[in-house]
Formats: C-alpha cells, structure tokens, sequence
C-alpha cells in the first residue's frame, strides 16, 4: 500500500488537465464584439462575444454542441465589410467562475489577411 507523504502533489494526469481546461488559456486579451453565428446555411444568431487572436468567448451556452463547426460574421471598427471567419465550439462550460463561463469557439482556416485585421484590432486597443 502507498503512502502519501505531506506535502507531496502526485496528482494525476487527468487531474491537472481539469484543472487547466478550467483556468485562462488566452493567447491575447479579449474585446467586446457583437457577433453573428450561424452552423450550416441556418440564419445568423447575434450573440455578445469577446474576440482574442485565436477565437471568440461567449459568456453563455450557444445552441450547438461542442465540435461543431460555424461560421462567424463580425464588423471590426474602421472597417467597411463584415469579416466571415470559421470556428470550432471547443468547449461549452457550466463550471468554474462565473467569469469563466460559457462558450469558447477556436477559430479554424482564417486567412492571413483576417488574421492580421483581428491582430491589429486587439494591439490597437490594449485591455
């Protein structure tokens, strides 16, 4: 029989990979955005989301499940068109902080162009 010794942290893998699906993985800081979402040729829902450089946050469950793939329409500030971007819901969580709720959609396939215009919004506007 193994004994645990005081002070010893001999978690489990599955252990901290809870507890880090739980914790902020951001690449960048997050903006406020009003974003439309649409899975397949459905009509956009708008939904308030909060835009990083490698994907949107949205403080509550959307209607489709984790895996799904969606399209994503949003106007950044100063531009003229609408950005059309793909995502993946990755996670859709009841735990954790309230703050920490939600929806997290990864974007998937943004062209570079997208990708630069999402860059320099977030570096132009600091948290």
């Amino acid at each position: 029989m193994l004994e645990r010794r005081d002070g010893d942290d001999r978690r489990d893998e599955t252990s901290r990979n809870n507890e880090r699906r739980l914790g902020d993985r951001r690449d960048s800081h997050r903006l406020p955005l009003e974003v439309g979402v649409r899975e397949g040729n459905a009509p956009f829902e708008e939904h308030q989301g909060n835009i990083g450089i490698g994907g949107m946050f949205f403080k509550r469950a959307l209607s489709m499940p984790a895996g799904s793939v969606v399209q994503l329409r949003f106007a950044l500030p100063g531009l003229e068109q609408p950005m059309l971007v793909k995502g993946e819901v990755v996670e859709i969580t009841a735990v954790g902080k309230v703050e920490e709720r939600g929806t997290r959609v990864r974007f998937v396939d943004v062209n570079i162009k997208s990708e630069l215009l999402i860059a320099k919004y977030l570096d132009d506007h600091p948290e």
